[in-house]
């Protein structure tokens, strides 16, 4: 069930993939930190390639700022690198050339609090791809940059293939801004934290009590059975995807659905389990939850 809406705490926003000069971004990291301040941001994780920014050494801006880093090992099935984001860096990075890729992994859980993989789209990787990848917590659902620069920054699917054979990650929703184009402000997820420190954050990262979202805002998800009531912000439509076979429901089959609303009810075809709930405002945008189990 998804109980974290309901939990003592505050809701914080945050993004977990930005690249800035320190790689290959354009903007300086402090220059970074001081748009997502602007923007209303309570926590930030600059995650450059292969290197650990010191996030220590800049004017935080009021937010919590994570140390972070994005890696990339070989292996996967079309030749490509499976792109993986660590949180909670407490060190610098060094990249082993030729190193086996479940060894570089295990390296970067050893140094980070919460680990996912970037992008499965854009990457082209298949669930075959991702199964084997031991010590990560997430997938990304949403990649803004990837969205707004080759039209691939939607991973629901591979995110569902991988559910569908065992494994459960949780869904986030990152910018990934390298600052070529405009690819900022476009991906965050929302997280329900007892306080705005970096061991909170790391906590309710890893017990999986946040929501990912493009800008549509979930306030409360509960499953009754096989009813579905979701309380939300202003959205045209609401779905319960499973991704097994043939199941989960939408509130269309509820006869609802196309006109803005703030509450749906509907109800869950038979052994949809599990189910993530997804609702999609009038603009588009989505918000996804990560899935969870039905009571039995």
């Amino acid at each position: 069930m998804i109980s974290f809406f309901d939990t003592p705490g505050q809701w914080l926003r945050g993004n977990l993939h930005l690249h800035t000069t320190v790689s290959d971004g354009e903007l300086e990291p402090q220059q970074a930190v001081d748009g997502y301040h602007e923007q209303g941001y309570d926590f930030l994780s600059i995650t450059d390639h292969n290197t650990v920014v010191d996030v220590d050494a800049l004017d935080d801006r009021g937010m919590t700022l994570l140390p972070g880093i994005e890696i990339a090992p070989p292996g996967a099935e079309l030749g490509q690198t499976i792109h993986t984001v660590g949180i909670g860096a407490s060190q610098q990075w060094e990249k082993i050339e030729d190193e086996p890729a479940q060894e570089t992994w295990d390296r970067l859980a050893a140094i980070t609090q919460f680990r996912f993989v970037a992008h499965p789209s854009w990457s082209s990787l298949t669930y075959d791809d991702i199964l084997p990848v031991e010590q990560i917590h997430g997938v990304e659902v949403f990649n803004t940059t990837c969205h707004r620069g080759v039209g691939r920054g939607l991973s629901e699917v591979q995110w569902d293939d991988v559910t569908a054979r065992g494994k459960s990650l949780f869904g986030l929703a990152v910018d990934d801004a390298h600052c070529h184009y405009n690819d900022l402000y476009g991906g965050w997820i929302m997280l329900r934290a007892q306080e705005q420190s970096r061991e909170a954050i790391y906590a309710a990262l890893l017990a999986g009590n946040f929501y990912a979202t493009q800008g549509p805002q979930i306030e409360s998800v509960q499953i009754d059975g096989l009813t579905v009531r979701v309380e939300c912000s202003p959205c045209v439509e609401a779905l319960a995807v499973c991704p097994m076979p043939g199941r989960g429901s939408t509130c269309w089959r509820a006869g609802v659905g196309g006109t803005e609303v703030t509450n749906f009810e509907f109800d869950l075809k038979p052994s949809s389990d599990p189910v993530r709930i997804s609702v999609v405002d009038a603009q588009g945008r989505r918000a996804w939850t990560s899935h969870c189990r039905l009571e039995q």
